[in-house]
């Protein structure tokens, strides 16, 4: 017998068992991570190619939490679907593209879920997805360096969250957006301010405001307030004097017109008087 030419047939062979007698399997799912909000609907997008449909066997859903649970088979050839108790009334399921649905989604769901595609011949392919809770935001604050400005021109306030999935930050001064300009940097997405050569005009009180799906929080740091801004006390200062100012000449202009009314009264009576005695 030449080995040369049995060797390319014991390759094929070795092919052909290792693919399933030739035949093509491919499962995919859409996303690799996958974000589940407490009450709502997940939806586990799936696609599946073969060869030959009439060879395919079964299609099944796992989940792997602390360990692997069947959510549910289907048999393609009894066009049968087997649930598994936990989930029967939970789900929905699309036989033609391997779909799957997890209705009611609470934190105790989360974990890896897998798709398998198995064959007559016992040849499949698998495809998977992490499954995690969607937190709203909580614990927010905001971290200053350096944390006086005494010596230093530069101050970066930085805004963070303990708890809270796909956060996005933003910042307003005293009520007002602020955008990013030469003396002002945003960084990591918004989440960092930076002030360059800190200055009077730069005193005032910076809110960050952090929101996703679920909720919105903020977080204001007055820095007119704090005794590490000796160029903001000037600031408060001056405002202070200006709010006592614009009561002081309003006070003075009213006692000058009412003098200015008595006066002019007095004035007229007298030659009132005096005209009746002529």
């Amino acid at each position: 017998m030449d080995i040369r030419q049995t060797l390319p047939s014991v390759i094929i062979s070795i092919i052909l068992l290792l693919t399933g007698a030739g035949l093509c399997l491919n499962v995919k799912l859409k996303e690799g991570n996958i974000y589940g909000i407490s009450g709502q609907s997940i939806n586990l997008k799936a696609t599946y190619l073969v060869e030959s449909s009439n060879k395919l066997h079964s299609i099944t859903w796992k989940v792997d939490k602390s360990g692997p649970t069947r959510i549910l088979q289907y048999i393609i050839n009894k066009n049968k679907t087997l649930t598994s108790t936990p989930y029967r009334n939970r789900i929905k399921f699309d036989s033609k593209t391997g779909s799957l649905i997890l209705l009611d989604f609470t934190p105790s769901d989360q974990g890896t879920y897998q798709i398998i595609v198995t064959a007559d011949d016992g040849a499949e392919d698998k495809a998977s997805t992490e499954v995690t809770l969607y937190e709203p935001i909580e614990g927010i604050t905001i971290i200053m360096a350096p944390n006086q400005t005494s010596s230093i021109r530069n101050v970066t306030l930085s805004c963070s969250v303990k708890y809270g999935t796909m956060p996005k930050f933003s910042w307003t001064k005293n009520g007002k957006s602020i955008m990013e300009t030469e003396s002002i940097s945003l960084c990591n997405l918004g989440q960092s301010l930076t002030l360059h050569a800190f200055g009077l005009e730069d005193c005032g009180t910076y809110t960050c405001s952090v929101a996703n799906r679920l909720n919105n929080q903020t977080y204001s740091l007055n820095l007119l307030a704090s005794s590490n801004f000796p160029q903001c006390r000037v600031d408060l200062s001056t405002n202070k004097r200006q709010h006592y100012i614009i009561p002081i000449l309003i006070v003075t202009f009213s006692t000058l017109l009412a003098g200015l009314v008595i006066y002019s009264t007095k004035v007229g009576k007298i030659a009132l008087q005096k005209s009746r005695s002529k």
